[in-house]
């Protein structure tokens, strides 16, 4: 990791790397952040706050005793969708930091510096130029292979045949993704080799479940695991339309319930109506109440509002934004939640 960067006062840190960049992270706040006075001096923005709000927290006043103001926002994508629009106040602040206040921006997405993109004008090509921004997580394709065999060697770990090329494959230049699946080969492979059919069956089984995960979470009404799922698979690169076919099943199942009710079906009939085992009778409880809670209309406004997300991902497929997918993990938590 280049290091150049960390004795800047306004950082960037970006890429799909969340291990690279939490590490980054740690750094800078290590060398910037005073432990002794961070419950006064720093301050962490919401996630995705609006420029308004970085700008508010950076005037405000120093702590007496402390050195200076830090500002951490953890999850700045947003703020770069609209490169040409960067407000007047903000863009002098950013070309001209003032003394006593120190920023560090957290974007989780690789952020464009072609012509246009988000880091493709003034004032971030300035910071490009002057060492401010690190990009954790993209290996270029040529690199690829030799990192994963690279990593392969470290676990002790042998690829057969098309191992490799088929964890490349699967995982693309995510570091963090190709690391994490990796490790999970390391669990399986007794003899220590990967065969193709390995790779297969943990690359299939990494996104599934974490899926689940956050499907899982929301219908518990536990947001704060829903939105940490929802992060770890975004982050790891999964198809947000994945994301979103999981949810669509679990409230086709409500759909699928209340007109099995409305026919007056029981018991084994039901389960079989919305596709479930015997096994998976423990699920009606928490299907019936999330139907009783919603009622027709607001089944009805929850599948619009899954109609409307799956239009937003496919509208915003090039810039990959979370948005949609975190504000219908908001809504599915409150339909679910007891």
């Amino acid at each position: 990791m280049a290091t150049a960067w960390l004795d800047q006062s306004f950082a960037l840190v970006h890429g799909e790397d969340g291990d690279g960049r939490r590490k980054a992270v740690e750094a800078w706040k290590q060398k910037h952040v005073d432990p002794e006075w961070a419950d006064f001096s720093l301050t962490v923005c919401g996630e995705g706050c609006p420029w308004p709000e970085v700008v508010a927290a950076l005037q405000e006043a120093t702590p007496l005793g402390a050195e200076a103001r830090t500002v951490l926002v953890p999850a700045a994508d947003n703020l770069f969708l609209r490169a040409k629009e960067l407000p007047a106040a903000v863009k002098g602040l950013l070309e001209k930091p003032p003394q006593g206040v120190k920023l560090l921006l957290v974007a989780w997405n690789t952020l464009s510096a072609a012509p246009g993109k988000a880091l493709g004008a003034k004032p971030w090509t300035d910071w490009a130029k002057s060492g401010r921004i690190l990009k954790v997580g993209v290996i270029e394709p040529a690199e690829i292979p030799g990192f994963i065999e690279a990593e392969a060697r470290k676990l002790g770990l042998s690829l057969q045949g098309a191992a490799g090329s088929l964890l490349a494959q699967r995982q693309g230049g995510n570091p963090g993704l190709i690391k994490r699946a990796l490790e999970v080969l390391d669990l399986l492979a007794d003899d220590r080799r990967v065969t193709e059919a390995m790779v297969d069956q943990v690359t299939f089984r990494l996104a599934e479940q974490k899926a689940f995960a956050w499907s899982g979470a929301w219908q518990k009404g536990d947001a704060a695991g829903a939105l940490k799922a929802l992060r770890m698979a975004m982050e790891d690169g999964d198809e947000p339309l994945m994301l979103l076919g999981q949810a669509r099943r679990e409230v086709d199942r409500l759909l699928k319930l209340a007109e099995a009710d409305a026919a007056g079906l029981k018991g084994g009939e039901v389960l079989g109506a919305l596709g479930l085992s015997p096994k998976q009778a423990f699920l009606l409880e928490g299907y019936r109440n999330a139907l009783a809670k919603l009622k027709p209309r607001g089944l009805k406004a929850l599948l619009g509002r899954l109609n409307q997300c799956e239009r937003d991902l496919k509208g915003m497929a090039l810039s990959r934004s979370e948005a949609p997918l975190l504000d219908l993990t908001l809504t599915l938590c409150r339909a679910w939640s007891r």
